[in-house]
């Protein structure tokens, strides 16, 4: 063989080798676990969530410095059926109003059993329309609809209002487990009236699974949902005004 190419075969032979020495070393890169988030076990909703630790997640852990940019990741499912039972307290006394949510597509489905025995039906819709009436009533009232209008619905606050406060109004937070749900908590200082909000919502789902509101250590609201919130949402839902309009079908 020519010595020129057998330099040329030297040369070929080498280049092979570390394309397969490179390449070896990738895939032992690309096998490596990678980072994720690792939800502390059970806790109680009394106690302070448990932070996360370890190494794996270095810029997702919840802390009051890091939480709102956390939360601001979060999408709310637009498919879900779910129950919710709404506490307020007051001197001498309490009410609970029972909450069913049906939501598809932009289209909110609200029927709040209040305190009174009245039965507020809502249905909101995404061209700027809300829609609502009382018990087995034909007359439906409209209103603009707004960013709020779903939440005020289900009477729930909207827990989105965490993302405008100061750091230094946060207290508390952090991943807990509230009632099989693997959530983000969130505790606001006292504001200048004593109250101070609590919030727990949904990683998976970025729903609002439960809320308190103290004043000076008493509970004066609270909100907690069901078990179970079942996604998609169920064909059965009826989004239909007393007159026979149907205004979405699943």
């Amino acid at each position: 063989m020519e010595p020129q190419n057998r330099t040329r075969l030297a040369l070929v032979i080498a280049l092979v080798v570390v394309l397969a020495v490179f390449g070896s070393f990738s895939i032992s890169l690309l096998s490596v676990r990678t980072s994720h988030i690792e939800l502390p076990n059970p806790g109680t909703q009394d106690a302070r969530p448990p932070a996360v630790s370890g190494a794996d997640v270095p810029l997702l852990e919840v802390t009051p410095q890091t939480v709102q940019a956390v939360i601001a990741t979060l999408d709310r499912a637009n498919s879900y059926y779910r129950q919710l039972s709404v506490q307020t307290f007051w001197p001498g006394g309490s009410g609970t109003t029972t909450v069913q949510t049906w939501a598809d597509e932009g289209f909110v489905l609200v029927r709040a059993a209040l305190p009174t025995g009245q039965v507020r039906h809502s249905i909101r819709t995404p061209e700027e329309t809300l829609y609502y009436w009382y018990g087995n009533s034909s007359t439906v009232l409209t209103a603009p609809r707004d960013s709020l209008s779903e939440d005020l619905a289900q009477r729930i606050p909207t827990y989105e209002d965490v993302l405008v406060l100061d750091k230094q109004d946060i207290s508390d937070a952090g991943y807990v487990d509230y009632e099989g749900h693997a959530c983000i908590y969130v505790e606001t200082r006292a504001d200048e009236y004593g109250y101070t909000h609590r919030y727990w919502i949904g990683v998976d789902s970025g729903l609002l699974v439960a809320a308190q509101t103290r004043k000076e250590e008493q509970v004066v609201y609270s909100l907690n949902a069901s078990s179970t919130i079942h996604t998609p949402c169920p064909a059965s839902a009826n989004f239909r005004l007393p007159d026979g309009t149907v205004l979405h079908s699943i």
